[in-house]
């Protein structure tokens, strides 16, 4: 009993992923590592071991039925490195959209259309009952959770088990997907690091330092950070029948919150100027809380399905993510010619990839590039809510 009781504490698994994961994340391999991202794979191991034990000793247990860590929990760790993030990196946003706004758009559009041309042409190939799940590997392939609401209001018009399918493409393909960008990240930043310096990086006329008008870390204007990027994030936009509703969602929410905010700097008795090394110690907790918390939750359904009936799937959903990956970044590199620290930061958020983000900060050793994904990830949820909804009407 006592046993089952410490496998089935959530807040236990939660630490022991991030502790396990810190060690794996030191291995280096050729200049490469893992990162916090370690707690991520940790996250997958625990998740798919404890609950082949729960099936078992316990079968009506009700970690079964759903998700180790509560979803209050995970969007709160989630909040919390966005809000961290955005207003580390607030000070340039301006700046960057002024000069490159149009940039950012064009690679929104062009890392979700084409994952969304390489769905349409393998939906036109395979076999008719697994269609509607390539549509759920598009969602999880480019991690975002506002295209799979769309695909699942779009596959209840279906009937059947149609969502259902959704929902097993989107859950096979989201941690080839996560992997895909930690993965491309990291080389990418291994091969350019020695370039990513001052002289690439566009600055604003004030000097980056810890002055008397900075605040220590102030939790009641981080709440308002919070507080006005929820109500952002729930604001559905009606752009007509055939597109439906969109939305930000809590994550786009807080971001645009905190990059504006942390860029106008204070109002009234609130400080959004937070010292950055205070700010960088709560999104570390909630970086390592969120990819721990990522693992656990589709750790175990990832494997069991890859293991079962996924292999056409993961390898339809691996192909996806590494389509829209290339073609972002050659057009990053070849035509809008971004500098490599926002073309990086603007490839995660072309993809929505929150875990991409992390492991780009880490091994790049900068918020910068979390500009070029802010200034990338409202767009690409627009285009991903598009897209989804056309896979669906062709």
């Amino acid at each position: 009993m006592y046993i089952l009781e410490v496998l089935s504490n959530p807040l236990l698994l939660m630490f022991l992923s991030i502790f396990l994961g810190h060690f794996l994340g030191r291995i280096d391999y050729k200049n490469i590592k893992l990162g916090s991202s370690g707690g991520l794979f940790v996250g997958i191991i625990i998740s798919y071991f404890i609950t082949l034990y729960l099936q078992m000793e316990a079968p009506n247990s009700p970690l079964l039925n759903g998700r180790f860590i509560s979803n209050e929990l995970f969007r709160l760790s989630l909040i919390g490195f966005i809000a961290s993030v955005g207003l580390l990196a607030s000070k340039n946003i301006i700046s960057i959209i002024k000069t490159r706004g149009y940039s950012f758009v064009i690679l929104a559009f062009v890392i979700t259309l084409a994952g969304a041309l390489s769905s349409w042409l393998l939906i036109s190939l395979l076999t008719e009952d697994i269609k509607v799940s390539i549509i759920g590997t598009y969602a999880g392939a480019l991690t975002s959770s506002p295209g799979l609401a769309t695909a699942l209001e779009s596959a209840r018009g279906l009937g059947g088990n149609s969502e259902a399918m959704v929902g097993l493409g989107y859950s096979i393909s989201y941690i080839p997907g996560v992997i895909a960008v930690i993965l491309f990240v990291q080389l990418l930043a291994k091969k350019n690091k020695t370039t990513v310096t001052k002289s690439n990086i566009i600055k604003d006329d004030e000097p980056k330092r810890i002055n008397i008008n900075e605040c220590n870390f102030c939790v009641v204007s981080f709440a308002f950070v919070c507080i006005i990027g929820i109500l952002i994030g729930n604001l559905n936009i009606y752009l007509g029948s055939y597109l439906g509703y969109f939305s930000l969602g809590a994550t786009g929410g807080v971001l645009i919150s905190a990059l504006i905010l942390g860029n106008i700097k204070r109002i009234g008795f609130l400080n959004f100027n937070m010292i950055e090394r205070q700010l960088c110690v709560v999104r570390d907790i909630s970086l390592n809380m969120f990819l721990s918390i990522v693992g656990l939750n589709y750790g175990y359904n990832a494997l069991n399905l890859i293991r079962t009936t996924g292999g056409q799937l993961i390898l339809i959903g691996t192909t996806t993510a590494a389509i829209s990956i290339l073609v972002g970044y050659l057009v990053g590199t070849k035509i809008l010619r971004l500098p490599i620290i926002y073309l990086i930061g603007g490839i995660c958020g072309g993809m929505t990839s929150t875990p991409g983000l992390a492991a780009s900060i880490e091994a790049l050793d900068s918020d910068e590039v979390t500009a070029g994904y802010g200034a990338t990830y409202p767009f690409a949820l627009f285009f991903m809510i598009l897209f989804t909804n056309i896979l669906f009407k062709l």
